[in-house]
């Protein structure tokens, strides 16, 4: 056995695997070549007739370079995973509406039998008119309810198909194949979510209902039997693959930072900068320790005013979607809303407990750091709940939320992440990580580091992986930091928090 080959315990091979990497069209041509114009796999065979005025051809050994780690390959997992997941729900509601007839034809039954008690023998053949009818009606919707549950059942052998296929290829095959396997398993993929969407608009939830005839004539009717039906009640949207392989564009890539200017702050003097954010409309806030005031900057990073906070302020985050911030103290029970268009502070909440600490803000909630739990508000300053933390580590100042809803807080000499409802997911320490600072987050969920000592920034995967060290020497004493919206720069609270430094990131 060759280094290049693999061996797979026969018991965790799928049902169906198709590995080929040769050309429907042709063959005998294998698949040397990716059209980045048509997004497409081709051979030698497809160019002349398909390719010939394409000026993106490129290698598949070069396109297909980490495919099993690209975002593309996530996105064929997922969308199995959601279709797999949309159909289940769909034969769960089928089931439903299976078991729902059964009762209601029960419950129709018990309503007849009391009917008869109360009537005499010339109802008896309008009787099992009825019962021939509530047989019929039931006995229709049933077949259609079980040809349905059919062609969800074959629907679903297909995708589960398609997903262990790309989990084999993800634990066995070589990034090539990872590639092909994209790139087959699209338009089928593509195709059974198409099928669903038809099928969902095609059901219908039915229901039996008895009319009883209460006329007081000499009808000798009881009543009649009526289906109804009504659209099912079940979104779907078709899952997007939310990037194409090659070129990857869209989402930065961030592994170093060079340094712009420092923001002119026109002869106001800093004495600790603590906290920093950037609003919806790129205006840059940070609030200092020491001076008790909070400062803004426009878009192009021209210092433009300040307004003094009652308390020592120590966090501030800009509310997505508003034009609000909040801002939390070190010693005082207070957190303090912050009208960002108009510079100035319009009301403050009492906290159970002084000495907030870190704050971070989502569109719906609050999340503030108190020692060994966080306190999860509305927007408004209600609180709604409480996360006890299970790590025995104290939260030392700050606090992040991630783009998948989990909560990093810092400790010193490590990081933590947990979920919004306060499970461990990972805790990443380090030698080189002497004093954390603040977490924050990019488009794809990297968590970035910032350390007081060693001046480094330490870049994490989602997971809690260390994925870069980025080490910059105009660095000193950073304190806080925050990204740009577009993430194009970088601002640093410097020199012991008393200049805001600007990078940019590249």
């Amino acid at each position: 056995m060759s280094r290049h080959q693999h061996l797979v315990e026969m018991d965790k091979l799928p049902k169906t695997v198709n590995l080929s990497n040769n050309c429907s069209k042709h063959q005998c041509l294998p698949f040397d070549y990716f059209c980045v114009y048509h997004d497409v796999i081709c051979c030698k065979g497809c160019l002349p007739k398909n390719h010939s005025a394409c000026k993106t051809i490129t290698s598949i050994d070069i396109a297909s370079k980490n495919s099993k780690q690209s975002q593309s390959f996530v996105d064929s997992q997922e969308q199995s995973r959601y279709i797999l997941e949309a159909l289940e729900k769909l034969i769960n509601n089928r089931k439903e509406n299976y078991s729902r007839l059964e009762e209601e034809e029960k419950n129709i039954l018990k309503e007849i039998a009391t009917i008869k008690e109360n009537a005499n023998s010339r109802f008896e053949s309008s009787k099992d008119t009825l019962l021939k009818q509530l047989s019929e009606l039931k006995g229709k919707y049933e077949a259609g309810i079980k040809r349905q549950e059919k062609d969800l059942g074959d629907l679903v052998t297909s995708t589960k198909g398609v997903k262990e296929e790309l989990a084999f290829v993800k634990d066995n095959g070589s990034d090539q194949q990872a590639f092909v396997s994209i790139h087959s398993s699209k338009p089928v993929l593509d195709e059974m979510e198409y099928k669903v969407k038809q099928l969902i608009e095609s059901f219908e939830d039915v229901c039996l209902v008895f009319v009883e005839n209460i006329s007081k004539g000499k009808n000798t009717d009881i009543g009649s039997i009526e289906m109804k039906e009504t659209p099912l009640s079940f979104s779907f949207i078709p899952y997007k693959q939310r990037q194409a392989q090659v070129p990857v564009t869209g989402r930065r890539q961030i592994t170093s930072f060079s340094h712009l200017y420092d923001i002119d702050m026109k002869k106001e003097k800093l004495g600790g900068v603590t906290g920093i954010t950037i609003s919806d409309n790129n205006t840059l806030i940070f609030c200092d320790l020491n001076t008790r005031k909070i400062y803004f900057c426009d878009e192009y990073d021209i210092y433009q005013s300040s307004t003094r906070s009652p308390y020592e302020p120590w966090d501030v985050a800009a509310i997505p979607g508003t034009n609000m911030a909040v801002i939390s103290g070190r010693k005082n029970p207070y957190i303090q809303f912050l009208d960002i268009g108009r510079r100035m502070i319009t009301k403050k909440v009492k906290l159970d407990q002084s000495g907030s600490g870190g704050i971070a803000v989502t569109k719906d909630n609050i999340y503030i750091t108190i020692k060994h739990k966080i306190q999860v508000l509305d927007v408004n300053g209600k609180l709604k709940r409480i996360i006890s933390l299970n790590q025995e580590q104290n939260i030392n100042w700050y606090i992040s939320v991630c783009p998948n809803g989990n909560i990093c807080y810092s400790n010193e000499n490590a990081v933590h992440c947990i979920t919004s409802d306060g499970c461990p997911m990972f805790s990443y320490a380090s030698s080189d990580i002497r004093y954390a600072r603040n977490t924050i987050t990019d488009d794809v969920g990297n968590i970035y580091v910032l350390d007081y000592y060693s001046r480094n920034i330490h870049k994490l995967s989602s997971t809690g992986t260390l994925v870069d060290n980025i080490f910059n020497d105009r660095l000193s004493g950073p304190l806080v930091f925050c990204f740009s919206k577009d993430l194009s720069k970088l601002y640093i609270a410097n020199g012991f928090g008393t200049k805001i430094s600007v990078f940019t990131t590249s």
